[in-house]
This record gives C-alpha cells, sequence and structure tokens, in this order.
C-alpha cells in the first residue's frame, strides 16, 4: 500500500488542532472554527469517523475575562480553563449544529488513562459517540491537572487518544508545513521531509529542541507524539493547518505535510496502555546483561537490577533504565520499590531465602508486561 491509498482507506481519524490555527491577538477567530467545522463535516460526509482534539481553552478563558497577558503560576492557568472551555465547545457547538453534527465535550487527565478500567471506559465512551455520529472534542482537563502529573501538550494527548481509541491515522495541524532537515526560519537550505519510514534518531536531531521552530511545544513534541502512534500501528500527518482544506487534500490521499509510517511491528492494546498511558512511579537501573535479555524479549530478573528510585507498589508501571541511564523501556513491576531493594542483584535461591520462604514472582517485570521504548 502506497502513502495516496493508505490515506484513502483510513477511516477513524484523530484531528489535533493547535491554538495558534484558532486564536489571535488573545481571542477566539469565529470564523476559523467556522472553517474547521466545515472540513471536518466534509470528511464526515465521504465517511469517515473523525475525533478532534483541540486547544484554545486558556486563550478563550483569558479573552473573556479581559487579560492580555498570562500571569504567574499554575492556578491562574487552571482558573482560565475552567471560564475557556464552555466558550470553546460553544463555539464549536454554534458551528458545528448548522452542519447537522453534534459536538460531545471530552476531559482528560493522566489520572484517567493510568487506570485500566478508566482507560477501558474512555474507550467505549469514544466508541459509542463514534457509532452516533457525534463528533468528541477532547482537551486536557487543566482545570484540575497537577503540573508534575500532566499529559504536557495536546501533541502527546493527540497520540494517546489515537492509540486508545485504534485510530488510522493521525493528522497534527500547526503552523508549519511539517518536519524539516533543519529550522526554515534559519537556514534556506532547510527542505521538507516527505516521508519517515522510522522514527530513528536522525529524525529526532532534526525536530530539535522544545519551541524550535513550532509555536507551541516545538517539533519535538511532534515527533515523540508521532513516535507514540506509530508504535501503535498508526500513520501520522504533521501538516500546516492555515488553510482547513488541507483535512480534505489529505483524504483524497494528496501529499501534504510529512507522512510517518506506521510501525510494521506495533504495540498490542495491553501494552499500548503500559507504554503511553500508566504513569511511572519510579525506576529500576539495570545491567547490560539484564538489558541484552529484556531486548531479546525475556523479562527482568532481580539479578540484573543495579538500583532502585522512587516509592512504589507491586502493579505499579516502572521505567527501565540501561546502564548509562538510557530509557530501554517501561514496565509493570512485581515487587514493591521497598521489596525489590532487598533483593537487586539476587539470584533466585537468594531471593527464596531473603523472602523467608513466602510465594514470589521469579521475574521483578514479565516479559508480558514489558514494553520496548528504546535502549539501542
Amino acid at each position: 500500500m502506497n502513502r495516496e491509498e493508505f490515506q484513502k482507506n483510513s477511516n477513524l481519524i484523530v484531528v489535533k488542532v493547535g491554538s495558534s490555527l484558532l486564536v489571535d491577538g488573545g481571542a477566539l477567530q469565529l470564523d476559523k472554527v467556522r472553517e474547521l467545522a466545515h472540513n471536518i463535516a466534509r470528511l464526515k460526509e465521504k465517511g469517515k469517523k473523525v475525533i478532534l482534539v483541540s486547544s484554545g481553552a486558556v486563550a478563550c478563558g483569558m479573552s473573556v475575562m479581559g487579560f492580555t497577558k498570562k500571569r504567574g503560576g499554575i492556578p491562574f492557568k487552571q482558573a482560565m480553563s475552567a471560564i475557556g472551555q464552555s466558550v470553546l465547545m460553544q463555539a464549536y457547538r454554534e458551528a458545528f449544529s448548522p452542519l447537522g453534527i453534534q459536538v460531545a465535550q471530552i476531559l482528560l487527565a493522566p489520572e484517567d488513562t493510568h487506570n485500566r478500567v478508566k482507560y477501558l471506559n474512555a474507550r467505549n465512551t469514544f466508541e459509542a459517540l463514534l457509532h452516533l455520529g457525534v463528533l468528541p472534542v477532547v482537551n486536557e482537563n487543566d482545570s484540575v491537572a497537577v503540573a508534575e502529573i500532566k499529559f504536557g501538550d495536546n501533541d502527546r494527548l493527540s497520540a494517546l487518544v489515537a492509540s486508545l481509541i485504534g485510530a488510522d491515522l493521525l493528522v497534527i495541524l500547526s503552523d508549519v508545513e511539517g518536519l524539516f532537515t533543519a529550522d526554515p526560519r534559519l537556514s534556506s537550505q532547510a527542505s521538507l521531509v516527505e516521508e519517515v519510514k522510522k522514527i530513528d534518531l536522525e529524525i529526532e536531531e532534526m525536530a530539535g529542541g522544545e519551541g524550535n521552530y513550532f509555536s507551541t511545544g516545538g517539533m519535538k513534541s511532534k515527533i515523540i507524539a508521532a513516535r507514540m502512534a506509530t508504535l501503535s500501528g498508526i500513520g501520522v500527518i504533521i501538516a500546516s493547518g492555515k488553510d482547513f482544506s488541507v483535512l480534505q487534500e489529505i483524504g483524497e490521499g494528496k501529499k501534504r505535510g510529512t507522512f510517518f509510517w506506521p510501525e510494521e511491528k506495533h504495540l498490542p492494546g495491553k501494552k499500548r496502555w503500559i507504554a503511553f498511558a500508566m504513569i511511572p512511579r519510579g525506576s529500576v537501573l539495570i545491567d547490560k546483561g539484564a538489558k541484552k535479555a529484556i531486548l531479546d524479549q525475556k523479562s527482568l530478573l532481580p539479578a540484573g537490577v543495579i538500583a532502585v528510585e522512587g516509592n512504589f507498589d507491586l502493579g505499579d508501571c516502572v521505567e527501565i533504565l540501561g546502564p548509562s541511564r538510557e530509557l530501554v523501556g517501561r514496565g509493570i513491576t512485581n515487587y514493591s520499590s521497598e521489596e525489590l531493594k532487598k533483593i537487586l542483584g539476587l539470584h533466585t535461591d537468594e531471593v527464596r531465602e531473603v523472602l523467608g520462604g513466602k510465594d514470589f514472582d521469579e521475574e521483578v517485570v514479565h516479559t508480558d508486561n514489558l514494553v520496548l521504548l528504546g535502549g539501542e
């Protein structure tokens, strides 16, 4: 299948729209909202199911309150989000209603997806809304989010939603055309990368740092989101949304922006949850032998653990770090941090002696509950 066919055959699409495309001078541009609605409606007319991940609530709140500059502190942002979210949804409701499309608001926080039952319930809600022909409009629940536990930006949130629902295609719209070989504002030699087969170190280096040449979050956050989605078997397009008709062109199979091919060996549902939805509560540092073993699809044993960081319980998610503290993967631990500190570096017989002969798991993290995310 070529890119044109992939785009045409994508029936479930998540569209992420950055606030820079909807807000100007601190105010929501209703004409842009109507333009977005018209183009999403055209996609739905062609039989596509669409989920919209939209920023803009904080800007809407500031506009309503007459603020032109952000004030310091998380409570201010949370208050503006609480005020602005209803304004944003009302704008969407008024834009989509004449087109015969009902909208539904879904606000998510990391704790909503960390819990497996809540994660599955969220998926069921999305599926029910899509079955009814309703457009889900998703945003992070900033009004109650804790700074230390946030999705961080709607790029990552859109990838999580796409992974959760099993979308075919994630379209991230911002204010530049896609991934360039260098910052196009600084280099006349910069050229657009039309397709990416695999997100490797070279691609990550092209993305640069946070806020590199995207208005919010930087291209780096888009590449992180693309990696999440492609590992979940989802194609990704990063493109300019200055003209929302780009959605029609993408649906017709035209080459717009940068297309990231999904990984052929993508993660199954449970491992996607572990990798992208669970909140790591700590980390374990492993030696070279253990790293090689888990890269060979084996479980992590106590003998390969060098150190334990953080406080976690049995059943929590932990990050697995290699000898140089590189991220190797994430997994669900069979031991609490306190128990693991007692048995790290020990072999099975020694673990049995330390734990007093009680029932125990031979694996710190079983391979069925372990996701590889790097390390090579």
